[in-house]
């Protein structure tokens, strides 16, 4: 490490004395303090071979302790910032690294990405180099690198990028729903998430078969017909303090253990509990479900007609496939080394469960109307697995008054919106990477970009035609 701390110095304005600090179990890991007082000045993470892999500076840190100020250095020009940022990734990332990306980041800060090229064509290879958050005057305030091993795929290239962008136009591209654009909910067009790329022989690839989590598949909410107590469901009892602010209401078992009603924004309700439970037998998934579907419909209604429920994720099913692969005398040994473990936390048990969280399923509720999506009402309800309780919830109010004067019949006909957008768009070659075994892959691919830097349409109104550019849409106005 000692070297680490000399090179480290250097890039600190001021140069002020360090050390790093690391703990025993976690050596990778390294606090940059200063040499001769408890101040910490940031931290940085190492890869086994010794590189840097994270850093972090506390810029301010540095300034208030030392006599040292941003004041005696001059701002430099973009270019001279490119090549100080182009030397740090020089000396501490992988070599032959072109820039990518240059841009503002925050107050005074800038952002420069940095990767490996496909040489033969000329193409970056994504999260393949560095990422450098850098101040105006040259200093270092954070780095991130990819210090991994990566393969390319070769195949050969039979489309070019035009016959490429007719495969990939030959369908329905967007979609329709309702998004709220102030206090109006109003019918527009969206590209389709289709997360597909053009292959270099001219066939569709999906993505998602490069991703552990597929599609989201949505089924019809079923109708609960057991009745269940909201009380029981929150696990509020009658002994409970209940605290009532402005905009929040708390019932508190204790100062660390409560549930809380949070209605500070008019648009939403937020609960979060932080009540103690019991480890024990697990709730079934299907008794989850039908409690948090009770809990939604206490709150808002007609469930079963007015939203789709997500399939949820259960981490549990995972453990147990990986159980299948084992022999019996594997899970017997696993279960001993368990065990085992168990009694040495038994001391420290009761101090833990009072700050412990528990375990939870997550059910994700997608609003429609007249069977159009309202992506913006989405409500997502986390259960408690050993208490069957409400642990966490955010669940979007939809006020009646803004769907009153909805307009459901588009001007604009999804053929029309769908030619919009095919003529926004364009196909270039690029690499695009996927995990396999221990090393990433990059396949060598067409994806879909704008025609034009800055014009990616991210709605186009179905009543008027408007279109709505990614980051520009509190700027558009209404052509009526």
């Amino acid at each position: 490490m000692r070297q680490l701390e000399i090179e480290l110095r250097e890039l600190l304005i001021g140069a002020p004395p360090i050390k790093i600090m690391t703990e025993e179990e976690m050596e990778e890991f390294g606090e940059i303090v200063d040499a001769h007082r408890e101040i910490s000045y940031g931290q940085v993470e190492v890869s086994d071979e010794g590189k840097i892999t994270s850093l972090i500076i506390d810029l301010e840190a540095i300034l208030e302790n030392n006599d040292v100020s941003l004041d005696e250095y001059e701002e430099l020009s973009a270019e001279d910032l490119k090549e100080i940022a182009q030397d740090f990734v020089d000396e501490y990332g992988q070599k032959n690294l072109q820039l990518t990306s240059f841009s503002e980041w925050g107050d005074q800060t800038f952002l420069l990405t940095f990767e490996a090229m496909d040489v033969q064509y000329q193409i970056p290879l994504p999260d393949s180099g560095a990422t450098i958050e850098m101040n105006k005057q040259g200093f270092v305030l954070s780095a991130t690198f990819n210090q991994s091993y990566y393969q390319l795929t070769h195949p050969k290239l039979t489309v070019d990028a035009d016959v490429a962008l007719m495969i990939y136009k030959n369908r329905m591209l967007v979609e329709l729903a309702a998004f709220q654009q102030e206090d109006e909910i109003r019918l527009m067009y969206y590209p389709k998430n289709l997360n597909e790329v053009v292959g270099a022989n001219g066939d569709i690839i999906s993505l998602n078969q490069f991703l552990e989590n597929g599609p989201v598949e949505l089924e019809k909410v079923p109708s609960v017909m057991e009745m269940y107590d909201e009380a029981i469901l929150l696990g509020i009892t009658p002994d409970m303090n209940k605290i009532e602010e402005e905009n929040t209401v708390t019932y508190e078992q204790s100062d660390q253990h409560y549930v809380k009603f949070d209605m500070s924004d008019e648009h939403q309700l937020i609960i979060d509990s932080t009540l103690p439970f019991k480890e024990g037998e697990e709730y079934t998934l299907d008794e989850l479900r039908k409690r948090a579907i009770a809990f939604l419909e206490s709150k808002v209604g007609n469930v079963s007609e007015h939203y789709l429920l997500e399939d949820a994720f259960v981490e549990e099913d995972l453990e147990d496939d990986e159980d299948d692969d084992l022999t019996e005398e594997e899970i017997e040994m696993l279960n001993a080394l368990s065990a085992e473990d168990g009694e040495d936390e038994d001391e420290d048990e009761d101090e833990d469960d009072s700050y412990a969280f528990e375990p939870f399923v997550t059910f994700t509720f997608h609003r429609y109307i007249n069977g159009i999506p309202l992506s913006e009402y989405t409500a997502n309800i986390d259960m408690g697995i050993y208490s069957g309780r409400v642990t966490d919830a955010v669940i979007p109010m939809l006020k009646e008054e803004h769907i009153e004067n909805m307009s459901m019949e588009p001007t604009i006909t999804l053929e029309e919106a769908n030619e919009i957008y095919k003529d926004s768009i364009k196909m270039e070659l690029a690499r695009v990477p996927y995990e396999d075994e221990e090393f990433t892959k990059y396949e060598l691919c067409y994806v879909v970009k704008e025609k034009e830097v800055g014009q990616r349409i991210e709605r186009i109104d179905a009543e008027n035609g408007n279109i709505f550019y990614y980051d520009q849409l509190d700027d558009i106005e209404y052509e009526e």
